[in-house]
């Protein structure tokens, strides 16, 4: 091969590289509404009108940033409830949620429907939308 082919080639590989870490990257972090009917009973706090339910791993870097704004959200919030557990511990539960990566955070209401399921690590703000479109979603349907 003659030099500039191999140029075009090595520029064709770190462009597509690129192109393939930014969709990557665009997509953590995500809030994505969830209808799908099903319900986990144990996933809801009882007492609680909604419940934040991270899924984590012992590996997981993102997984204490979201920690601090899960539980800061759930501090403010009287009705909202919080609970953390760890993939590796709760294999049956990564596998019914198809849970991916870590952290997901699973925004579940007080029948243990899946409302909206975040990927990543996400802004405060995007979790505070995400708590209050269920709630306004649950009024809707009340």
């Amino acid at each position: 091969m003659d030099p500039t082919s191999v140029l075009l080639v090595l520029v064709a590989i770190v462009a597509a590289a690129t192109a393939a870490g930014l969709v990557i990257r665009a997509r953590r972090g995500r809030v994505s509404a969830v209808s799908d009917g099903r319900r986990d009973a144990r996933l809801a706090v009882p007492g609680a009108d909604l419940t934040l339910v991270q899924l984590s791993s012992p590996v997981c870097s993102a997984c204490g940033v979201m920690r601090r704004v899960t539980e800061e959200i759930e501090a403010a919030d009287a009705a909202l409830g919080r609970r953390e557990l760890d993939v590796t511990e709760h294999p049956d539960l990564a596998r019914d949620h198809a849970v991916m990566s870590t952290p997901t955070i699973l925004l579940v209401d007080a029948a243990g429907a899946v409302r909206s399921r975040i990927i990543g690590a996400a802004k405060p703000a995007d979790v505070r939308a995400a708590i209050a479109d269920a709630r306004a979603a649950a009024a809707v349907a009340a």
